[in-house]
């Protein structure tokens, strides 16, 4: 009898689990389901619009299509156009490769004037539910909140606006970004750190700190102990967080444990959360038996594209031992 397998996600994880299931289950009906009109997920609507090496990895996620090794039906949500049970009454194994979609929120009064980085992100990117943000025409400064790369994606985009298509009518003079802890407690990897350091068009202000270890803490004492260059300053603020969003009709200010900055754009990067499919969060690599989840949907929204692939392949082959295994 030839198996059956159901993938709820075209991601990196629902790509790299197709391939990995064509690979080893040679012959086997391998359908990946998308409600999206376009496949790719993240790569294609989170990844930012400057890094095009990244985005270049839709060449191998397409492979198991390409091939016929797999087939992607587009536009199909479960839940409102197949239920779950269905799919898992009709395939011997299915996987929840729906990553971790939702933007998660300070809660903070006001917050409404913010924009979550998730949606700031797939917006640039073209995705066909972001709105646009509230006010962008003529925007002077803009405040940014996390202490990960999604936080300085955002800062570097919001730099380079003016190379950025939907970000050309800012007018940005100012970025302000608010670190909850010190330098020794973000998460910045080096090479994206860097990259703010390089940046023509703008450049890191931030003053001399004690002692700090780690390869960013070193990259941010280099910053420190530059002079000012040219163009936007970007104003890093440690042990900053931010205690309200304030405006009338539109937002004008972010209050913070140290004071007040003036905004006319802020941008949350705190993280995501999962979304349940069809009424099933998921919870871990198998949450029932004959039913699993990768990637983010597994494990959250940690670890980089790459770990997909490793995790896809040992995925692959519990499907195809079945839930006893």
């Amino acid at each position: 009898m030839t198996a059956r397998f159901a993938i709820v996600g075209s991601g990196p994880a629902g790509c790299y689990l197709a391939d990995a299931l064509a690979r080893s289950a040679r012959g086997a009906v391998i359908d990946v389901f998308e409600r999206l009109g376009e496949p790719f997920g993240l790569v294609r609507f989170g990844v930012a619009p400057d890094h095009e090496q990244t985005r270049a990895i839709a060449r191998v996620l397409r492979r198991p299509f390409d091939k016929g090794a797999a087939r992607l039906h587009l536009g199909v949500e479960i839940g409102r156009d197949i239920a779950l049970a269905t799919l898992r009454r009709d395939y011997d194994a299915v996987a929840l490769a729906t990553g971790a979609p939702v933007d998660r929120r300070l809660g903070v009064p006001g917050e409404e004037w913010a924009e979550p980085s998730g949606r700031f992100i797939r917006w640039i990117n073209g995705h066909p539910e972001a709105a646009p943000p509230a006010r962008l025409a003529g925007a002077r400064r803009a405040v940014v909140i996390g202490a990960g790369n999604v936080a300085l994606d955002t800062v570097r985009l919001l730099a380079k606006h003016r190379e950025i298509d939907g970000l050309r009518p800012l007018a940005l003079e100012r970025i302000d970004l608010l670190i909850r802890g010190g330098p020794e407690d973000v998460r910045f990897s080096p090479t994206e750190l860097l990259e703010i350091g390089s940046l023509a068009t703008a450049y890191p202000e931030l003053d001399v700190f004690g002692e700090a270890h780690g390869e960013a803490a070193a990259v941010l004492r280099d910053f420190a102990a530059c002079p000012p260059g040219r163009g936007i300053p970007i104003r890093f603020h440690f042990r900053t967080q931010a205690a309200a969003f304030l405006g009338v009709s539109r937002l004008e200010a972010v209050k913070t444990n140290r004071g007040v900055l003036p905004a006319d754009l802020a941008v949350t990067c705190i993280g995501y959360e999962k979304a349940a499919v069809d009424g099933m969060l998921p919870t871990g690599p198998q949450p029932q038996p004959g039913l699993y989840a990768v990637g983010w949907a597994a494990r959250g929204p940690t670890g980089t594209i790459p770990t997909n692939r490793t995790e896809a392949r040992a995925l692959a082959r519990r499907m195809i031992a079945g839930p006893g295994e």
